[in-house]
Formats: structure tokens, C-alpha cells, sequence
């Protein structure tokens, strides 16, 4: 088949996918505005664009601008290759800068497959009717006439979990397959670590429980607060845990605090003297080669994120046969099975911190439920399976249409 991919950050979404279908003999093209390495069997068209600064009009106008502009970028590039006689079978794009706008008006007879991820609602951003803004609502609207003009123009959506397609509304639901990109084989390969170095003066050796949490940015909307406020409590009742927390000071889905700080200062200014930083180790971004080792070594990781898009980060963890304890809400109730897979956390049963040292006293149990969630990723997520079926779908969509 001939396939055309479109991801700003190319290959992005599409990183494992794109390998194994170009392992499997197929043409792949590909339009993005990124410098990313990428396979080099891809022959890959780069756009750019400028973000000059747009002054008297609404933040919001401005957003829509860049779609419009993206869009119409890989619509020249698309242009040329039709110009040459190129046309993809199926094109897959991710439609959330829009860049997908004007594909099927570009090659109208090739069925096109997106990659949306998410409907968002109100409860997403933390909004409800006592704290919503005109421009927090105006941002919801307009996002989601993106991802519904997507969903208009697509033949096939691809979402990779229950949840997130759950938050698509009914009439898109026919147009909907769950299918996961998968968790590398590797990761389910590999020995838990007994020991780990995390500086030249912490080491962790097995005797000390070791709890994790970890976002690409410590914000509100994956929970960051939240797990800080826990801590007190889980360092009183447990003296011999050490924490290591690793993300960025920046927000990816959560509003910035208003005085310009990051949620990190925010907290630790809150929290002060009430935590023993001395077993509380900050380690901003690491690189994946590290952040893997912690996987394997973290005896439980807490995630707390709002029911939004499912971190990766979090099934790579339970793929390294560590236990998670995660907020009970809908998101995770499709990964998690309390006690069995993981460990859900019910807020108004008690305290962060009082659950995480219970969840730490048997270390036995600890073992299995890391155990049986590994065996639910080897089972239901593993990459291999998913991109071949994820392939299926794409040789049936060139045939169907």
C-alpha cells in the first residue's frame, strides 16, 4: 500500500507504526514541520511556518490561524506529489493542529484515518459552573469543531483506549476503533532492578521501598498537588520510603499558577518544613534510558492524573512488573482492577498518604498485583499484536473504499 502520514512532530504518533509497516513493504510519505530522525525508508516533506506575533485580536483567533495555516501547508506539499502522479491509499493523519483540514479536498478518493485521542469535556480542564470562564468554554467549543470537522472528513478514527473514545460523542461512535500503539517488547523483557543510583549520594538498594511519580510536567491535571499534600502523612507513617518525582516545570494540559511560578515552587513553598526533603528527590526530566531503570526499580508508582489521555508512561511501568496506585475514576477503571491489577484510590475513603503506606507494608502483595497488571499489559497490550492490528485495519480500509 501506499501511505501518506501527517503529525507535526512526525513521527510522533506514529514512531513504532510507521517501521513495521515500512518492515512490511509498504510506500510511506510522510508531511510534517518537524526535524525529527525518522525511518529513512519515509520520504518526508517538511512545511514551516510563522508564528509572528498577531496583535489586536483574540487568543483564541490567533490558535485557529495557526490550523488554518498548518492546514494549508500540507495541502501545498500534498499538492506536489499529486502533481508527480503520487496518491496514498489510506491517509492517516492526527488532527489536533489542523493539518488534516483540507487532505480528503487534496486526494478525495483515499479514505483517511485519524488519530483525535480525546473529546474534550468541561470536567478535562478541571471546569465546573462555579469556576468556568467564557474563555475557558470558547476554548472547549473550539477545539472540539476541529476534532468534529475531523471526524466528518474521516473514514475511521483510531483511539487507544475505552475511555477516550467514550468521551467522543454518540453520532461519531460508529467511526470509532479502540487499538493501542502498544508497549515495546522490551520493557516486558526486562529484570526488575534491586538497586539503583539516582545521584552521586542517594542509592537505593532493596532494602529501601521506593515510591515514584512521574508526569512529563508536574501540574494539576496529572495530579501533582495532590500527591505532594499525600506526602507528609506517607513519610510519617512510613520512615524508610524515599520518593523520587520526576517531570517538567511546565504545563502541558493545566492553567499556570498566577504569580508566575511553577507547581513545583508552589508546593514546596506550601509544604516547607512539613516534608523531609532529605527522602523527597525532585529530578525535573530525565532521559528515557534513566526514567526505564526507575521503572524497574520503583517498588509502587502513584499516578494521579484527571480522566483525560492515558500517560504511556504509566502502562510502560505496570509492562516492568511495578504496581501502580491510581486515582478510582473512569480512565483508569479500564486498566486497573483494585487489589488485582493495581490499586485504586477512593479520595473520599482517605488519605493519599495513609494509602500509599498501606499499599507499601506487604511487600509480598506488592510483587503479585506488579505481576498480574505486567500480565494484562503482555496479554491486551503488546505492541507487536497492536500494530498488526492496527495494519489490519489499514489494508481493510483500502480495500473497503
Amino acid at each position: 500500500m501506499r501511505l501518506l502520514l501527517v503529525h507535526q512532530n512526525f513521527p510522533g504518533q506514529f514512531r513504532d507504526l510507521s517501521v513495521l509497516l515500512c518492515n512490511h513493504g509498504h510506500e510511506l510519505r510522510a508531511i510534517c514541520s518537524s526535524q525529527r530522525p525518522h525511518d529513512p525508508r519515509i520520504l518526508v516533506e517538511r512545511y514551516s511556518i510563522n508564528k509572528g506575533e498577531k496583535t489586536g485580536i483574540h487568543p483564541q483567533t490567533a490558535e485557529v490561524d495557526e490550523w488554518i495555516v498548518r492546514g494549508e501547508r500540507v495541502a501545498e506539499c500534498a499538492m506536489k506529489w499529486r502533481s508527480q502522479g503520487w496518491a496514498p491509499d489510506v491517509m492517516l493523519a492526527h488532527p489536533g493542529w489542523g493539518e488534516s483540514l483540507l487532505l480528503r479536498q487534496v486526494f478525495p478518493a483515499s479514505p483517511l484515518v485519524v488519530w483525535p485521542e480525546l473529546w474534550l469535556r468541561p470536567e478535562h480542564l478541571g471546569i465546573n459552573s462555579r469556576n468556568e470562564s467564557i474563555q475557558q468554554l470558547h476554548y472547549l467549543r473550539l477545539k472540539n469543531w476541529l476534532i468534529d470537522g475531523a471526524m466528518s472528513d474521516a473514514h475511521l478514527a483510531v483511539l487507544p483506549t475505552k475511555y477516550q473514545a467514550s468521551t467522543f460523542p454518540q453520532r461519531w461512535q460508529y467511526k470509532i476503533a479502540v487499538v493501542h500503539e502498544g508497549i515495546r517488547e522490551d520493557l516486558l523483557s526486562k529484570e526488575r532492578l534491586l538497586q539503583l543510583q539516582i545521584d552521586v549520594a542517594i542509592r537505593l538498594d532493596e532494602s529501601v521501598p521506593l515510591v515514584t511519580f512521574i508526569s512529563r510536567n508536574l501540574e494539576p491535571m496529572r495530579g501533582f498537588p495532590t500527591f505532594m499534600q499525600g506526602l507528609p502523612e506517607l513519610l510519617e507513617r512510613h520512615k524508610r520510603c524515599q520518593v523520587v518525582i520526576v517531570g517538567g516545570d511546565e504545563v502541558s494540559y493545566s492553567t499556570a499558577p498566577a504569580d508566575g511560578r511553577n507547581w513545583k515552587e508552589v508546593m514546596k513553598q506550601e509544604l516547607g518544613k512539613q516534608i523531609d526533603w532529605s527522602r523527597v528527590h525532585i529530578m525535573g526530566r530525565i532521559p528515557y534510558e534513566e526514567l526505564a531503570k526507575l521503572y524497574r526499580r520503583s517498588n509502587l508508582h502513584v499516578y494521579l492524573s484527571n480522566p483525560f489521555v492515558l500517560s504511556w508512561s504509566l502502562m510502560e511501568i505496570m509492562a516492568c512488573g511495578t504496581p501502580v496506585l491510581a486515582c478510582d475514576n473512569a480512565m483508569m477503571q479500564d486498566l486497573i482492577t483494585d487489589e488485582e491489577t493495581g490499586f485504586l484510590w477512593k479520595q473520599e475513603e482517605g488519605s493519599l498518604g495513609r494509602a500509599i503506606a498501606r499499599a507499601l507494608e506487604n511487600r509480598e502483595k506488592l510483587a503479585v498485583v506488579g505481576q498480574n497488571g505486567k500480565r494484562l499489559i503482555m496479554n491486551d497490550y503488546r505492541q507487536e499484536a497492536c500494530l498488526e492490528q492496527l495494519e489490519s485495519i489499514l489494508l481493510n480500509m483500502g480495500q473497503i473504499f
